[in-house]
């Protein structure tokens, strides 16, 4: 357990208390003001509530009202059937109201300022969220006209000097009263719903290298967690805790150790395993009918150098199908063995029920940061359909029909050699351009399927990087742009494509009104028509986007809300001066604001 009292809660009604004890030279309680006609009872104790149920989580594709978990249902689809806000209806979006959060600074090693990359929770107008300090806050959004803070829980992260990931957090997960939420440095933290106190808080991290950015995913009576930072290297892990307590229940090991199956995909390397990198990085999705949970897996350490590290290295940059009670693998797909091009796999993988050339199947779907989109079938990982969805790539000719794998792999190699002048140290002493660039492809950030035009969306950047030599990392072409991609999963092909001026690094939201919510980078907001991808509504914000939008009602009302607030990796690669227009971003400044729109 952490030391006590090294989170602190900050409650709106209670400073209140404070502040008029201060006024009246009375001592109160933290929580409580005085019972007299002038100063109502603050903080009264709520009514009785279940909380959120692991039933409600299971039928969270039917309740349109609430979205209680990072991707609304367990299947990753990201798509609602709210509709109110439509093609029809959409010229009367407006702005409802903003809830500007803590400013993005602090405990930041490293780093100038902390991100938004979250996915705010919403359960019956309150709405979960963290920031990029991995603080806790509910808002109150029940007035339908403002946002007002109900309590921040700050468990006061810090940031290690040697961490490389950028300060950030993806979100909270709900269940029962608790709302369970990871520290940068590596506690799972599980805070009373209703008060903003800490319930009880479990140290996790078990290497100092590893951090954690990821919303915990619930299953049942348990909280699943997995580690960030791969690239610092270390042993990484996916586990699943006791939901009351937290106490381990199963660890998956990302990076096998000798004697366990994968153990030999890491050869000739001197303790490679122990420091193999491996990190998952971001939240699985779950077939209940199965019991079984996938989550994509980060690249191998050190990123950039694949003679080092001979053989296939698993289970970096693959797909696991882990049963989620037992924690034990049912299958693994390795999207880009012995990668040297930061190609990990952390991104969204979708589960779509379809029939493929007249046979009924259960794929789990991926836009691959590598470039290319995957097809599996779920229950056994085999490669169903795919092909390349971003505009140029060149570290390989092509996927296997059949396999799926690179057509250049050979498993008989120690080290693989694919387009050889693409890799870094260029394996003849030359490294050309490598594309798609080093963060992708479609990254981290979400995409959706609509049942409604039985497509899948995503985001993706458009370009490319430059590798000097091996170990090293590359370097960001000058121009750096993104697109929309819709694509049939049927066929595995691009259906339309829409080309952005700026990288976009805030996913996709599908919705029942024909509709499609995204992002760019320029503070671009932006709603597209589902079919021709069209902007049919365009919002700025006025600072970096690196969130994605929900959508939900408040006494039967539609809002889309999105956190506003740049990335640090905006900074560190660039980012603000490679869009179409350099100067559009170049100096803006960050924020920690939530936007709310409604009709």
């Amino acid at each position: 357990m952490a030391a006590p009292g090294r989170n602190t809660r900050f409650s709106i009604s209670a400073m209140a208390a404070i502040l008029l004890a201060s006024c009246a030279g009375s001592a109160l309680a933290q929580d409580a003001a005085p019972a007299t006609d002038a100063a109502p009872v603050a903080d009264a104790a709520p009514a009785a509530d279940a909380g959120v149920t692991a039933q409600q989580l299971l039928d969270a594709n039917s309740d349109s009202a609430n979205w209680l978990m990072y991707n609304r249902t367990y299947d990753g689809q990201r798509f609602s059937p709210l509709d109110e806000i439509n093609r029809d209806t959409l010229k009367g979006l407006k702005l409802a109201y903003t809830v500007a959060l803590a400013p993005p600074n602090g405990a930041l090693g490293n780093f100038k300022f902390s991100g938004l990359e979250g996915t705010p929770l919403v359960r019956d107008g309150h709405m979960y969220l963290t920031d990029g300090l991995s603080r806790v806050y509910k808002i109150d959004l029940t007035s339908g006209k403002r946002g007002s803070i109900e309590w921040i829980m700050d468990p006061q992260a810090e940031v290690a000097p040697g961490v490389v990931e950028p300060p950030n957090n993806k979100g909270v997960a709900l269940l029962g009263n608790n709302v369970y939420s990871l520290t940068f440095d590596g506690r799972l933290t599980a805070t009373d719903a209703a008060t903003g106190d800490v319930v009880w808080e479990q140290l996790v991290q078990t290497d100092p290298k590893q951090a954690f950015t990821m919303s915990p995913l619930a299953i049942g009576n348990s909280i699943l967690i997995g580690t960030a930072n791969g690239d610092s290297g270390g042993r990484h892990w996916i586990q699943s805790r006791d939901a009351a307590t937290g106490d381990l229940n199963w660890q998956f090991n990302t990076i096998p150790g000798p004697d366990e199956p994968g153990g030999d995909s890491w050869k000739d390397t001197t303790n490679g395993w122990e420091n193999g990198g491996g990190a998952p990085w971001n939240t699985g999705t779950y077939d209940p009918a199965t019991n079984v949970t996938y989550w994509g897996v980060g690249n191998p350490f050190p990123a950039y150098d694949p003679a080092a590290r001979p053989g296939d290295n698993l289970y970096t940059n693959s797909l696991l199908a882990l049963d989620a009670t037992s924690g034990k693998l049912d299958w693994h797909f390795q999207y880009t063995p012995n990668d040297s091009w930061d190609y990990d796999e952390i991104g969204a993988h979708v589960l779509v029920d379809t029939t493929v050339d007249g046979e009924s199947r259960k794929l789990v779907t991926h836009f691959g940061r590598n470039g290319f989109y995957y097809g599996l079938d779920r229950a056994s990982g085999a490669f169903v359909n795919g092909g390349q969805y971003v505009d140029k790539v060149t570290w390989t000719k092509g996927l296997d029909p059949k396999t799926g794998m690179p057509v250049e792999y050979d498993a008989s190699l120690p080290v693989q050699t694919y387009i050889p002048t693409t890799r870094p140290g260029g394996l003849d002493g030359k490294v050309d351009t490598t594309c798609p660039m080093l963060q992708g492809g479609t990254n981290y950030f979400p995409v959706s399927y609509s049942p409604k035009t039985a497509r899948l969306y995503a985001v993706a950047f458009e370009g490319c990087s430059t590798f000097a030599t091996a170990g090293a990392g590359g370097t960001v072409d000058n121009v750096i742009r993104g697109s929309v991609v819709q694509l049939d999963p049927v066929t595995g092909a691009v259906t339309k494509k829409r080309a952005t001026d700026f990288a976009p690094y805030g996913g996709v939201l599908a919705t029942a009104g024909d509709l499609l919510f995204s992002s760019q980078i320029d503070g671009s907001f932006e709603a597209m028509d589902a079919d021709t991808l069209d902007v049919l509504w365009s919002v700025n914000l006025g600072s970096q986007i690196s969130a994605p939008p929900i959508t939900y009602t408040v006494n039967g009302k539609q809002y889309v809300a999105i956190e506003v607030g740049a990335s640090p990796i905006f900074d560190l690669l660039g980012y603000n001066s490679k869009g179409a227009d350099p100067d559009a971003a170049a100096n803006m400044q960050t924020s920690a604001t939530v936007y709310f729109f409604a009709l």
